[in-house]
This record gives C-alpha cells, sequence and structure tokens, in this order.
C-alpha cells in the first residue's frame, strides 16, 4: 500500500473514533511499530493529529466543537466498563457531584438505586436522572451551551458552592503526569477548578486515550487527583507514574491498584 493511501486511512480511523493505537494499526496494515511512528509523525508535523503515548489522537481545535452526542460515541466499550466501575464508588447517602463529560453521564446511568443528592451542571444528566424517585437531584443552573448541553459560568460556580460535596466524578480532555488534568472547553475547566479546592474526593473517569495526551486549559495537577478510573489498555508506564503521585488507580474490568487519599 503506498504511503499517502496509509496515512490517508489512518487518519480516517482517527476521525471515526478520536484516537489510534499504534499497536492497532501495526496489526491493521502489516508493518512494522517504526512504520506507524513514521507515519504519525509525518501527519503530527501536518498538523492533522497529536502524537501521545502509544497512539495519536485529532488536534484540540477538531476535538473542541464536537456535540455531546459525537462525544458519547467515541470509545463507547471504554466509557461503558468505566462507568460501571465508577459506580461502585458511590455510597448511600453521600452527596456527589457529575460534570458534563460524556463518561460521566454512563455513569449516572448505572448509578446504584440508594439515596443519593446528585448535583449536576449537565442538562443531559438531570434528563436521564429526572425520573429516579430515590435521589435528590439539583441542577446548577448557569450559562447553557448548547454544544455540550450543559451550566457553566459564575452561577454555575456559585450553586456547587452551596453543598458538601462526598465526591466528584469528573471527565477530562487530557491526563498527563506533568501537565495535570486539562479540559478543551475553558468554562467547564474553571468550575472543574473551583469544585476541586471543596470536594471531599476527585475521581477522575478517563479512558486510555486520553492518558498522556495534552488539551488547552489545565484545571487541577495530578495531587489534586484522589483516584482515576481508566481502561485496562492504559499504559502501565504512565498507571505507574500516577500512582507514585499518589492517585489511586482502577482497571476498569481489570485489578485495583494504587491507595486512595480520600
Amino acid at each position: 500500500m503506498p504511503i499517502s493511501e496509509r496515512q490517508r486511512q489512518i487518519l480516517h480511523r482517527i476521525h471515526q473514533s478520536g484516537f489510534v493505537r499504534n499497536f492497532d494499526l501495526t496489526e491493521e496494515f502489516g508493518v512494522s511499530d517504526e512504520t506507524i511512528r513514521k507515519d504519525l509523525t509525518a501527519l503530527e508535523q501536518l498538523g492533522r493529529v497529536v502524537r501521545n503515548h502509544g497512539g495519536a489522537t485529532l488536534p484540540v481545535h477538531d476535538r473542541l466543537d464536537l456535540p455531546l452526542p459525537e462525544r458519547t460515541a467515541i470509545n463507547e466499550r471504554e466509557k461503558e466498563m468505566i462507568a460501571l466501575a465508577a459506580a461502585d464508588l458511590v455510597s448511600s447517602r453521600e452527596t456527589i457531584f457529575l460534570d458534563a463529560s460524556s463518561t460521566v453521564l454512563r455513569l449516572a446511568e448505572h448509578l446504584p438505586p440508594i439515596p443519593l443528592t446528585v448535583v449536576t451542571n449537565a442538562h443531559h444528566i438531570v434528563v436521564s436522572l429526572a425520573n429516579r424517585s430515590d435521589l435528590t437531584l439539583v441542577c446548577t443552573g448557569g450559562t447553557y451551551e448548547n454544544q455540550s448541553r450543559s451550566y457553566t459560568g459564575a452561577m454555575a460556580e456559585d450553586a456547587s458552592k452551596r453543598f458538601v460535596i462526598r465526591s466528584a466524578f469528573l471527565g477530562v480532555d487530557a491526563l498527563d503526569p506533568e501537565r495535570g488534568a486539562m479540559d478543551v472547553n475553558h468554562g467547564h475547566g474553571v468550575l472543574k477548578e473551583r469544585l476541586i479546592e471543596r470536594v471531599d474526593r476527585v475521581i477522575v473517569l478517563a479512558d486510555s486515550t486520553k492518558l498522556g495526551a495534552r488539551s488547552a486549559y489545565r484545571f487541577a495537577d495530578v495531587k489534586d487527583i484522589d483516584i482515576l478510573v481508566t481502561d485496562s489498555a492504559a499504559s502501565p508506564e504512565l498507571i505507574a507514574r500516577f500512582e507514585s503521585q499518589g492517585v489511586q488507580v482502577i482497571l476498569a474490568g481489570g485489578p485495583k491498584s494504587g491507595k486512595s487519599k480520600g
């Protein structure tokens, strides 16, 4: 296969799923890992992809305005496993915060049938949980964003201050051992930044494609995160680096690792 055609197909894969792994591409195209790395380097130099540990993603500007239904469709299997694992971290009668990420939406769908207070800035989570009689459901309100179907701004931040929140379940666009937790959306990032200052436990839900990646707005250091729930394809090297900073790592569908700070 000509190099240009292989690179075109690689780009097509990334636009379909939001991420590709080197290993999967070597298997699919029957070429060496070095060849795939050269392809991804060439595409990165053209500004078409961003390389990270073990693969590549779309550049931030290509992902920034993805509507919620499109974000939900990316890495569906991994998000489902992560959501099921995260649901085990929820305890009866606690107050939790659920952000507007697509992975946290999956968690909302799997919350156990126990009394809870759920605070959220996500309109789609309010709709998902509206008929749950065992929950006290609180929407922050704020400035509505149609793309993410969520609320941000000063009103949302002020509303979240009024609750004593045990656990905040937060999605990320990128999570790096040095740079910390990042989001493409400044408004969402600021809200998460304010939340982290007050909650007892910060629980990040991120599929393995987000680990080692970069994004536009940093809202937390790694040391601010208590628990990371990811999938079993996560790089052992990256997991070890998160654990060395005190983060408990839970591999969805795999063994639990590390120690929680909370």
